[in-house]
Order: structure tokens, then sequence, then C-alpha cells
């Protein structure tokens, strides 16, 4: 599901707000409506009453736990995923379209109005009118044309979007989608994309990054420590992709508006983030899988693999690219 809303993004400190802006962004939100019978066994959520994590199919006999008993319309329909995309076709960029197409006008207006006086057979009110219809056709045409021209430049060089090239952004869906095929004949890139972009948040703003299951980098670049808040601008694109035995490995670049806090002022700028993935297709990712609430295989127990890398309980450490993704690397595009 997607809709457009209207997001404030607002800092503020101890001497009061230092940033407060609006932005036209879509939120997509992946939702499970109506879940697969055959699969209650496997899928898993936390239980609405204690917080254990359970298969459906144990809710719907009562929690092992807690011993409530749910129907599926208490457990479905629930949000397994939401983010944010700024969305480009923002009204500034309408208004910045408005003013040049009205600015080529008046310079064709003003160019023929003063080439048709300079015929002095030629009255003013001819003059006035033969400048009015050439520029609404020619002067409106151009001005439309001058405005897409000079927007698509600035969609493809503002804010570090240089650096990603325009075929591979275009086939990227297609890459990734071709790559998945053989192992997840239901895969979708819009989940995918989705999973991505919560895994790279979840990493650049962790305090304790080395701490997060599925990440699994040596080297952590400084800058990303002073980024308070990150927003992904619908660019993705393909640098590699191969197997390594069961294991399917992706390098990806993505795009991104970071905000960071430096001597009390906010500082917005655009970079690329390089990502390499890894992902054992040996395994069928669990239908609802959530990072946040996971079973331990060794004893069982549930725990949120955002805030540790191994269960609390028993000690052994959980290996994420048995069930999802796990990120080798972050890497800020120079």
């Amino acid at each position: 599901m997607n809709e457009h809303i209207t997001r404030r993004l607002r800092f503020e400190n101890s001497s009061g707000i230092i940033y407060d802006r609006d932005s036209d962004d879509t939120m997509y939100e992946s939702v499970v409506h109506t879940p697969n019978e055959a699969e209650l066994h496997h899928m898993t959520m936390t239980c609405p009453n204690c917080g254990a994590v359970n298969p459906v199919a144990a809710l719907t006999q009562g929690c092992p736990y807690c011993s409530t008993v749910f129907q599926i319309k208490d457990l479905f329909p629930r949000v397994t995923n939401t983010y944010f995309i700024r969305n480009n076709a923002s009204m500034k960029n309408v208004n910045k379209r408005g003013s040049t197409i009205w600015i080529t006008m008046l310079v064709v207006f003003l160019f023929t109005f003063i080439s048709f006086l300079s015929d002095r057979e030629n009255p003013i009110p001819a003059s006035l009118i033969m400048s009015y219809f050439v520029t609404l056709i020619f002067g409106g045409i151009t001005g439309l044309m001058l405005s897409s021209v000079l927007l698509i430049i600035k969609q493809f060089n503002r804010d570090g979007r240089k650096r990603i090239p325009f075929w591979s952004y275009v086939t990227a869906k297609g890459k990734i989608s071709r790559a998945f095929a053989p192992y997840d004949p239901v895969f979708s890139f819009e989940k995918f994309e989705g999973q991505i972009i919560a895994l790279i948040r979840m990493t650049v703003l962790a305090d304790h990054p080395e701490n997060l299951a599925f990440y699994r980098g040596s080297s952590f670049d400084p800058y990303f420590q002073d980024i308070i808040e990150m927003t992904y601008m619908q660019a993705l694109t393909v640098n590699n992709i191969h197997m390594e035995g069961s294991e399917l490995c992706l390098n990806l670049r993505t795009w991104w508006i970071n905000y960071s806090e430096h001597d009390g002022a906010i500082n917005r700028r655009g970079d690329c983030i390089d990502i390499t993935l890894r992902r054992n297709t040996a395994y069928i990712e669990p239908p609802g899988f959530s990072i946040t609430s996971v079973h331990c295989p060794a004893c069982g127990a549930s725990f949120d693999t955002v805030r540790q890398r191994s269960c609390p309980y028993c000690g052994n450490e959980y290996h994420m690219e048995n069930a999802g993704f796990i990120i080798e690397k972050l890497a800020l595009v120079p």
C-alpha cells in the first residue's frame, strides 16, 4: 500500500527548534491482509497479549506462554514494514517549472513584438495580436521543453544523484528480480527494497551497530555516527550480483538525503551509500519474518535482533542469513 503524505521533519536541542521543514513524501506499507492457511505453522508473529513470538497456528489454539486464544481476524491485517520515499514531484519543482515557462513566454513576446513594430506597415494592435499568438504557441512549447530539460538535469545532478547512472537505475529492478527468480518464485522487489531501506537506516542510526544480528561489517565510516535522520530518494542500482555456494551476494548503490548536526546547526546533504548483502538461498524466508522478533533455533526463545546478535537466554549466535539478509559492508561513496 502507498499514499502521498506531507511529512514534517523537525530537530530540537536545548536552545529550541533548529530545523523545521515539510516535505512531500510517499509512505509505503507492507500489509498482510489474509494469510495463507497452509503457512500458519511457519508464519511467526508476536503474541498481542504477552509479546512472545509464536507460529500463528499456535496463537489460534492458545499462546503457549499466556494461554490467550486469538482468531485470525484478531491478528490480521497487520503492517509488516513501513518506510518513506521523498516525492521528487514536489510543489517546489512545479513552481519552478511554471516560472521557467512564464519567463520564456515573456522573452518570446518581447522579441516578437519588437520585431513586428520594426515593420512600420504593421499597426500596434496587429503587432500585439500576432505577438500574442506566437507567444502562446512557440513560447509555451519552448518553455515547456526548456523547463523539462532543466528539471531532468537538476534531478540527475543534485545531492549526489550524478553517481547513479540512468541506465543502471532503470534496469536495477529487472536485474535483482532475475537474480532471485530461481530461489524465490514469489519475489517482490518492492518488499525487497523496503527491507534494504530498513536495514541501512537501522545500521547507520544505531548507537552500536556491531551488536546488530544482521550487521557483519568490520569498519564503519565516522560520518555515519553524525547522521541523525535519513530519507531514501528512491534510487537504487546494482554494482554486482554473484553466488558463493548457496549464498546470494549483492552489492548495491543507494541514494539518500542525510541530516547531521554540527555546532547547533543541521547540515543536509545528498549521499550515495554502497551496501554489500548476503542471503542463504538454501533457506526460504519465513512468511511475515521480522528482525525485531525471531526464534532462537537452539532454545526456542524469542528476542529482538535489532538490539543483540546472540540469544539472551542460551547465548547462541543467531544466523540471520538463514532467514533474511545480512550486511557485510556499508560504505559511503566519496
